[in-house]
């Protein structure tokens, strides 16, 4: 007998946002959407030299931010006609003096483990409303660190209207599974 879908639905019963299948947060009373950073990745992959991939389905993360520096990044996965998700990750960074130049961090390429990619597939199938004003006040520990950095979630899958996100909105566990390995 299979262990996993017995955990599986006993996790569903014991409840709690850790213990939930993974989704995508979405627009609801408590959530407004969250504007696409799909022009900021175009922008920063054209500066790098570095095409944006195209394909029916892709999770798209983009950050920028930082304390004595400014990173900013975009990695891409698509999932292509094989089922296979590809990703790739780019980016460039300055420190914090005027006129300094930006420098390109190192450029990554991988396949998403199949593991990995059937839980990505879980989750981008499930939505979940999402109460941000809630989440702000239950996390209210203290000031944001200075290091932090924002990120944006933009979801395309075919046939469905984009959704965009932020990566600490929800578990977190979406934004995990679409990083670089490291």
């Amino acid at each position: 007998m299979r262990m996993e879908p017995l955990l599986l639905f006993m996790a569903s019963l014991a409840g709690g946002a850790s213990s939930s299948l993974p989704c995508v947060p979405v627009a609801s009373d408590h959530l407004a959407p969250t504007t696409s950073a799909l022009d900021e990745h175009r922008a920063l992959r054209k500066a790098l030299g570095e095409p944006i991939p195209h394909s029916p389905t892709m999770i798209m993360l983009y950050g920028k931010g930082g304390h004595l520096s400014t990173e900013e990044y975009s990695i891409v996965l698509v999932r292509q006609a094989d089922a296979v998700w590809r990703g790739t990750a780019v980016g460039r960074s300055r420190i914090w003096v005027k006129d300094a130049p930006y420098s390109p961090m190192k450029r990554v390429e991988w396949v998403l483990e199949k593991a990995a990619a059937g839980q990505l597939e879980d989750a981008i199938s499930r939505r979940c409303s999402w109460n941000r004003a809630e989440a702000l006040q239950a996390n209210k520990s203290g000031p944001t660190p200075r290091d932090y950095i924002p990120e944006r979630i933009d979801v395309i899958t075919a046939g469905d209207a984009p959704i965009t996100f932020y990566a600490d909105e929800g578990d977190g566990r979406i934004a995990a599974l679409i990083r670089p390995p490291r």
